[in-house]
């Protein structure tokens, strides 16, 4: 009676654990994601990738308002003002004049226009132009890592999917094998000891699989993370399990990641910005040249200091800097100093992603091995199953030695499950260390 109660309340515990009441080990749900468009859906959809966008807007931005610098800039003024006491002139025999209104009126229109700075904007916008470079190498690996993150998270559904399947099979076979037992022992051709034991071996199994279902649930609510999903919503991913062949010339594929990684990309780009920074430093030196037009109307002209009239005025205007305090030596050696750690950057990411390649080839030849050697044992598992059959209808062996046998064949179905499922994530792997796009 207690036996029994525990496994209802396992039973009672798988069912919490099934989300919106839908169990993942039904047969006949439908396959629902393919793995293709899902990433293409988590990219263009996720935040991140959205946030990297936007920089590479904002970079456009600066370019622009780098390129202004080569515009003119107009603006319009006025001013009124009252003054007191107003100056005057007063000539004797003849009378006092005023040299100046008492109320000051003025309003025009004022151009400025930088003639040349001398390659201070030209090297502003270069800056700039860098950085978008930057952006853009940015929102490619942002991509890829969320690429890289949709696939782990497809292949452990697919993984938690299959194994469902087989431990439904695997209590299956156990529920036969106990109402077998229960019938030889009604006719006292079996023992109450097969019964208990084949009860554990359910309770057992049923508990892997309640392990499995909770698995599978916390990875489908990683996917309603990545999709923007309602949290309540359930998917099921398609059997995909492409293993292609990639050739293990180390020499080769090193090359290959070195040409196509973004990350030592990156690192140059930063290096050429670093570098373009320092260019840029190095114009503040520079003199700028300007010229300037000025028009409108104002009052105070002799005779009729109340009239307002028409004025202009047009020019040029030179500033030279002599003097910064070493601002602008200093910024250089900084940005000299960001140069150097640049260069360190870039060797330590090509040490990195050369100890990438290799650690992902060895990772792919040790797969592929435990693959080929879960295959073998799993047919030698079915094997001894039929062998064990044969020696039970015969009488020779116990039903808790065919169990035994039934036992290796689903834990062999598991291993060798999870060893294609690493295989082909191992592949995924190090199409990403070389710098192959994933999206």
């Amino acid at each position: 009676m207690n036996h029994n109660l525990l496994i209802q309340l396992s039973i009672a515990a798988l069912l919490v654990f099934s989300v919106s009441g839908k169990s993942y080990g039904q047969k006949n749900q439908i396959d629902s994601l393919d793995l293709t468009p899902l990433i293409s859906r988590v990219i263009e959809t996720y935040p991140t990738i959205q946030q990297a966008v936007e920089a590479m807007n904002a970079a456009d931005l600066k370019i622009a308002i780098a390129r202004s610098a080569y515009l003119p800039n107009a603006q319009i003024s006025g001013s009124y003002s009252h003054i007191g006491p107003v100056p005057s002139l007063t000539i004797p025999d003849v009378g006092s004049f005023s040299l100046a209104p008492i109320d000051i009126v003025n309003a025009g229109l004022n151009i400025n226009e930088t003639i040349s700075d001398f390659g201070k904007t030209k090297k502003s916008i270069a800056y700039e132009e860098k950085s978008k470079e930057l952006s853009a190498l940015g929102i490619d690996q942002v991509k890829q890592k969320m690429a890289m993150a949709v696939i782990g998270c497809y292949y452990s559904m697919l993984y938690f999917q299959e194994a469902i399947v087989i431990k439904d099979n695997q209590l299956l076979t156990l529920q036969e094998h106990l109402k077998n037992v229960e019938k030889k022992a009604a006719t006292g051709s079996a023992t109450q000891f097969e019964i208990l034991s084949t009860k554990v071996r359910i309770s057992s199994v049923e508990s892997q699989r309640t392990d499995v279902v909770t698995s599978l649930n916390y990875q489908n609510s990683y996917l309603n993370m990545l999709l923007g999903d309602p949290a309540s919503t359930v998917h099921r991913v398609k059997n995909e399990l492409r293993t292609e062949v990639i050739p293990f010339s180390e020499d080769s594929l090193i090359s290959i990641a070195l040409r196509n990684r973004n990350e030592l990309k990156i690192a140059m780009k930063k290096m050429g910005l670093s570098q373009a920074y320092q260019d840029l430093v190095k114009q503040h030196k520079n003199p700028v040249l300007g010229a300037f037009a000025n028009g409108g109307w104002k009052n105070g002209y002799i005779p009729n200091i109340d009239q307002p009239k028409a004025n202009y005025a047009i020019g040029l205007n030179l500033l030279i800097p002599i003097y910064d305090a070493s601002r602008t030596n200093l910024n250089t050696q900084l940005a000299g100093s960001a140069i150097r750690s640049n260069s360190y950057e870039i060797d330590l990411t090509r040490r990195t992603i050369t100890n990438e390649v290799m650690e992902s080839t060895n990772a792919l030849r040790a797969a592929i091995s435990k693959s080929e050697l879960f295959e073998m044992q799993l047919s030698h598992a079915k094997k001894a199953l039929e062998l064990a059959g044969l020696k039970f209808k015969s009488g020779t062996l116990t039903n808790l030695d065919l169990l035994d046998s039934e036992n290796a064949v689903a834990e062999s179905s598991l291993m060798f499950l999870k060893a294609k499922m690493e295989r082909v994530v191992v592949i995924w792997k190090l199409k990403a260390t070389l710098g192959i796009n994933l999206y």
